[in-house]
């Protein structure tokens, strides 16, 4: 994984040590989110180094997270106090009580990435046949539609743990792959990072790994027959009302975009079949 290096010297920003929790549900562009968010500090002064593992509690060449006790939480913010500025983490899991407190005590914020859960059953079923064909575990048990759904469910539920803090940023995968100059805008923006958005997004491209599999708008327009999709639409209705249709009129100031409790599916998800 490639770390920009820069020679400035004693730029401050002004969130100061602040954590950026970078979610995503799995295939919903998180990756790229969490790239175009480290590149854009790394481009204007802010290398994003690998934080220790007794801070995260795993071994990657990123910043990756997954659950956080209060120990790791403790020496997550010594870590990042050190450091000075802001730093991104990537997790696909819910807010841990540590990680809540966190986003209280004002030393925390968010984005979140989510998509369409017909192209989501797509691409995890298209991951699921990859998996069983080279022997490997995740996503091996997605073969089915209904499958994938299980696993959905529980991921929103997630997403909706996030989505009741305050300071969360919610990024639409469509927009996020179609219309990235504009998401890369906000992101920085949220990041209060000024700079071209279009750089930002070139280097992403060029230069790492986003993990991109089909950039195909509305593929299960043509992928998944015409019940499945009404199905689907239907188990997710709050969801497609609240965060997809809606999606340009959530709050922008910070108050949280859900309030706490919302349900968007019609049956409440395991949280322990969500892949991360």
């Amino acid at each position: 994984m490639v770390h920009l290096k820069h020679n400035f010297q004693g730029i401050s920003h002004p969130l100061g040590a602040k954590i950026i929790f970078s979610y995503g549900m799995t295939k919903c562009g998180s990756t790229l989110a969490f790239e175009l968010a480290r590149t854009s500090l790394e481009l204007s002064g802010f290398p994003q180094p690998v934080l220790p593992v007794d801070a995260l509690g795993q071994n990657k060449r990123i910043n990756f997270t997954r659950h956080l006790t209060e120990k790791q939480i403790n020496n997550l913010e010594t870590a990042v106090q050190d450091v000075g500025y802001p730093i991104v983490i990537k997790t696909h899991t819910r807010p841990d009580p540590a990680v809540i407190d966190m986003i209280k005590r004002g030393k925390a914020i968010v984005h979140a990435t989510y998509r369409d859960p017909r192209e989501m059953a797509l691409s995890m079923l298209d991951h699921g046949r990859m998996a069983r064909l080279m022997g490997r575990s995740a996503f091996a048990e997605i073969e089915t539609i209904d499958d994938a759904l299980g696993n959905i469910r529980g991921q929103i539920d997630s997403l909706t743990q996030w989505l009741y803090r305050p300071n969360c940023l919610p990024l639409f995968y469509h927009d996020l792959a179609f219309r990235m100059p504009l998401v890369t805008k906000r992101i920085m923006t949220n990041l209060h990072i000024e700079g071209s958005e279009r750089i930002v997004k070139r280097h992403v491209l060029k230069k790492r790994f986003i993990q991109f599999n089909k950039g195909v708008r509305k593929r299960y327009k043509l992928e998944m027959s015409v019940n499945d999709q009404y199905r689907i639409r239907q188990e997710f209705l709050p969801f497609y009302r609240t965060l997809i249709r809606n999606r340009m009129f959530l709050p922008t100031d910070g108050a949280p975009i859900l309030k706490e409790g919302t349900v968007l599916t019609k049956s409440r998800g395991d949280t322990g079949q969500a892949l991360s």
